[in-house]
């Protein structure tokens, strides 16, 4: 190696371990502040890639592309309600390709890019406060 290539080499040693980091971990109640707005943290990973655990709930349609992402075990649908009644343990979750479902007590982790705001899915009219799309997941 010569004096050219060690300087190119040390130049981007700082930009390499970012390129093979892994997405960063969160945890649900790091997405809110005490008052149910978005916290710090949230606003930061918005549009970023991120990884998350939780418990799917049971799906209305056996041939979705989407579920219910929660911090615990969920048996109804908590999107049949509106953004005032927004429960800040659950995420809309849509995914690149379809998965098949797992059982509500199963955990999973989840891998996808972070939404924050309140939106209503136009295919299925739910209301979300928060969504991971593009998303995939793996049972742990």
């Amino acid at each position: 190696m010569n004096r050219r290539q060690l300087a190119v080499s040390l130049a981007l040693w700082p930009v390499v371990p970012a390129l093979w980091a892994a997405p960063p971990r969160i945890r649900m109640f790091e997405l809110y502040k005490d008052d149910l707005s978005f916290s710090n943290t949230a606003k930061e990973l918005n549009g970023k890639t991120i990884t998350i655990q939780g418990f799917m709930a049971p799906h209305l349609k056996v041939e979705s592309d989407f579920f219910v992402l929660s911090n615990s075990p969920v048996e109804t649908c908590p999107f049949c309600a509106s953004e005032d009644e927004w429960i800040n343990t659950i995420i809309f979750v849509r995914m690149k390709k379809r998965q098949e479902a797992v059982k509500p007590g199963d955990l999973i982790q989840v891998l996808g890019r972070l939404e924050i705001g309140p939106q209503t899915d136009a295919a299925t009219g739910f209301v979300s406060r928060v969504r991971l799309v593009d998303a995939s997941f793996q049972r742990l």
